[in-house]
């Protein structure tokens, strides 16, 4: 097992500061919400969505490289793709908003506005960046390219939503050593009461037998 500290010692700077960037932009932060509770202010970068996308892509996903489906560490290559097509937005004038200078150069995507990081994930998602400048795995490779943006988007909404928050100091150790320290702060603002023996949800529909002619049909 290894620590918190020690992994996260061991991301870079400009990868962390772009998956802030990411999670922000996707569940901000709303103040205006506190009204309804402090609970329903808090944004993805206060649960540390941030830490939980960098985990997921460098333990949980393999692609096929060549012919063998491998096991490989995405977060940092996954930030330069962000950050290549936050360039491209940028050169290319379709930026809706000036982007900040002064965090440019330890993260393009993080000095953007975060509707022009959304537009970045379309222009990406849409292909329109040169494949050229970016690096393996997605150097050249359309599908890629395309496979991690759907991720990017739909993982963040999983991990805001999942007990993550709550695991506390041991959110990033090992999954078999994390530990709930805390009811999940995601899960008060929709009102999920949490795991419960026979808490009703949807297990299925009823099925219909219609008999005719000698025959049954399942409807």
């Amino acid at each position: 097992m290894y620590s918190k500290k020690s992994y996260m010692n061991s991301v870079d700077s400009l990868t962390i500061a772009t998956f802030r960037a990411l999670v922000e932009a996707i569940v901000p932060n709303t103040p205006a919400l506190a009204m309804y509770g402090a609970e329903q202010a808090a944004g993805a970068v206060d649960l540390h969505i941030h830490e939980y996308m960098i985990w997921e892509l460098d333990h949980s996903l393999s692609l096929f490289l060549g012919t063998h489906l491998t096991i490989i560490t995405l977060a940092a290559p996954t930030a330069q793709l962000l950050n290549s097509g936050a360039v491209e937005l940028v050169t290319s004038g379709r930026a809706q908003h000036a982007p900040n200078h002064a965090i440019w150069g330890s993260s393009p995507y993080a000095a953007l506005s975060p509707i022009d990081r959304i537009r970045v994930l379309a222009m990406l998602e849409q292909l329109d960046v040169d494949l050229g400048v970016l690096q393996p795995p997605y150097q050249y490779n359309g599908g890629n390219v395309r496979f991690i943006v759907d991720f990017l988007t739909r993982q963040t909404m999983f991990g805001n939503y999942s007990e993550w928050s709550a695991y506390g100091k041991t959110r990033l150790v090992t999954p078999t050593e994390r530990r709930l320290e805390y009811f999940p702060i995601s899960w008060k603002q929709v009102g999920y009461p949490g795991v419960v023996p026979g808490y009703r949800a949807l297990l299925g529909y009823k099925l219909t037998i219609v008999r005719e002619g000698g025959k049954s049909t399942i409807v």
